[in-house]
């Protein structure tokens, strides 16, 4: 029987499957995918000529129109249509293909309405003295489930307050599928921008670049807990337009669920943004199950200024290409002034360099700080850019600006596991460990995969509470973060063995070059040189808290004043050490040198300072 698509519209099914057009959604037994819309009427095509052949010719003109497509795009729409469809080949197809003429709908289509019209049969009316009885138990049974519906919704409103369900997903590097070198850059920008789009739904947990790499970015997810991959590929036609296909897959189910392609003009990057932008609110938020965000109304304008920043974006985190990066955001924000995104991109350029790679640290620093506020304040739900000043603050020293800032971070942005971390982060550096320790693990509790809550882990090691340590440094197993803190934490449990065989598998570096042959035993003048320049490495460093975690390092390898003058300098910079100074148990051969007992006092002073302030305010931060 031949449908109108009108009939259609009102949902069919297809075999096991029900097909409901206008929510772009297909549901098979318990599993739900949502469909790109013009997948959706690539099927409505064929169910509307279930059983003729219909010609390629037709689906680009009933699908897409005017646009003009290459036959790849219907070719992915019939593949992903199978694959929802539990098509097998092994069996009748669901959807067959015509050599040379096009595809036919091989199922009968059902209309989905006339079943259940077909099912359920009028309601007899009952007699006048059988009703009030049916009526009454009605009362009650509905009564019933009042109560119940709003204990559920209280349940739920409780649920969604104390520990709401993140869906996590990574966006992977993209692909240049046509090998083209001055295209190169795109592989990270267009990832990187597709990824910001994404953190503005506060229902996603979005992983970092390189999360999931390698070469089975599945099997990385799913070890890691990933929920969903983004990809795409990119290329340039035959006619100067850029194309770039975006699909997004569920891990555990090892399916497409969403997927769109993009052409713009190969010079027009800016159209592209808006593409990318279009396809995530419309299509793959609605696809991951996750609210849009309003529009921050930060977008770019100018093809120059937007070009020079996604070209900013694909250079490294090196020295030379940081400057290189740092002089075309400027020119950036000359051009357009009013796009936060490149502020941001200029505040993180700032810090690295004034942290790790210039000479002047501090005024970089105030750059970069000037820099995210100017992001914050064109686009006040930019939580990264908000995280970067509570980061810059405490970094500074500026306890009580800091903590202000990561209440109101709280309070605009509700609990969360960015929000609790960085109240987190500043107790950590203001010495209240256990308060530290609590919004941790109320950030774990939000997020139990984020992988840069690995850094709570020195909260709990500072505090001498070793067993908790791997719980928040397995998030972020391999990287270089974790090696070091896990040679830390050996070292606490005086393993000097475990933490020579993850020295070991270090990259080279000065950290390296010092601890090797320290746990292979060597102490003395041997040293030296090596220690000079551990020092000088670690005294360029910005982060202040850095130098106190380092220490136990030259403290290990018998350079205990080395050790002390760290931690010293570390406490000056605004870290204040104490009560680590006396749970910590690296330092339990230490704790009667005077002038580790000096330095313990101006410790003690900074944490009281700090801790008066926080009580005078009121922490509501829970």
């Amino acid at each position: 029987m031949a449908f109108t698509r009108q009939d259609l519209q009102t949902g069919f099914r297809i075999g096991e499957c029900l097909i409901e057009p206008r929510q772009n959604r297909i549901v098979r037994g318990e599993v739900e995918v949502r469909l790109e819309p013009r997948v959706m009427d690539v099927l409505v095509c064929l169910a509307e000529r279930a059983g003729e052949v219909v010609s390629r010719e037709t689906l680009n003109e009933q699908v897409w129109g005017n646009v003009v497509v290459t036959d790849q795009a219907v070719t992915n729409c019939i593949s992903e249509l199978r694959q929802h469809l539990g098509d097998d080949r092994a069996a009748n197809r669901v959807i067959e293909t015509i050599p040379k003429r096009g595809y036919r709908l091989a199922a009968p289509v059902r209309l989905a309405r006339v079943e259940s019209d077909v099912r359920s049969p009028p309601a007899k009316v009952p007699a006048e003295g059988a009703r009030r009885p049916i009526a009454d138990g009605l009362m009650l049974l509905g009564i019933s489930l009042l109560a119940i519906a709003l204990l559920g919704g209280a349940w739920l409103r409780w649920r969604s307050t104390s520990a709401p369900t993140l869906t996590s997903v990574a966006v992977l590097r993209f692909e240049n599928a046509a090998g083209d070198e001055a295209l190169d850059y795109l592989e990270l920008a267009l990832s990187d921008e597709t990824a910001t789009l994404l953190t503005k739904s506060r229902d996603l947990a979005v992983r970092p670049f390189e999360y999931v790499g390698g070469k089975d970015p599945l099997a990385a997810a799913r070890a890691r807990g990933v929920d969903h991959i983004v990809s795409g590929r990119y290329y340039l036609e035959d006619n100067n337009q850029l194309s770039l296909a975006i699909e997004a897959q569920h891990v555990l189910q090892e399916r497409v669920i969403w997927r769109t392609r993009i052409t713009v003009p190969a010079g027009d990057l800016v159209a592209m943004h808006g593409r990318i932008e279009e396809g995530v609110r419309q299509g793959l938020l609605p696809a991951l199950g996750a609210r849009a965000a309003p529009a921050s109304g930060s977008t770019p304008a100018h093809v120059e200024a937007y070009q020079l920043y996604l070209r900013s974006l694909a250079l490294p985190q090196q020295p030379k290409l940081t400057e290189r990066a740092i002089e075309m955001l400027e020119r950036v924000v000359a051009l357009e002034p009013g796009f936060a995104p490149a502020w941001h991109a200029l505040g993180l350029r700032y810090y690295d360099y004034g942290t790790w790679y210039g000479t002047g640290a501090e005024p970089a620093r105030q750059q970069s700080l000037a820099a995210h506020r100017k992001a914050l304040e064109l686009d006040p739900d930019m939580i990264s850019a908000a995280r970067s000043i509570v980061t810059h603050r405490v970094e500074s020293g500026d306890h009580e600006g800091a903590y202000h800032e990561a209440r109101r971070l709280l309070e605009h942005f509700g609990p969360g596991a960015d929000t609790h971390f960085a109240i987190a982060y500043v107790y950590r550096y203001g010495g209240l460990l256990e308060e530290s320790h609590r919004h941790c693990d109320l950030a774990l509790d939000r997020d139990p995969q984020d992988p840069r809550l690995r850094s709570c882990a020195y909260a709990f090691l500072y505090a001498g509470k070793l067993s908790r340590v791997m719980d928040f440094l397995k998030l972020d197993e391999g990287s270089y973060f974790v090696n070091w803190a896990t040679v830390l934490y050996q070292l606490r449990r005086n393993d000097r063995e475990a933490a020579l065989q993850v020295t070991r598998k270090a990259a080279d570096d000065q950290t390296r070059r010092l601890m090797e042959p320290c746990l292979e035993g060597a102490r003395g003048a041997a040293l030296d040189p090596i220690v000079d320049e551990f020092v000088q490495h670690w005294q360029q460093s910005g982060d202040p808290e850095a130098l106190y975690a380092v220490a136990p390092m030259l403290f290990v390898c018998g350079r205990s004043q080395d050790a002390l003058r760290l931690v010293e300098r570390s406490v000056d910079g605004g870290h204040c050490a104490y009560p680590a100074l006396d749970l910590d148990p690296v330092w339990a051969g230490l704790r009667d040198d005077p002038e580790f007992q000096r330095i313990r006092t101006k410790a003690m002073a900074c944490h009281d300072r700090f801790r008066r302030m926080v009580e005078s305010s009121g922490d509501q931060s829970n």
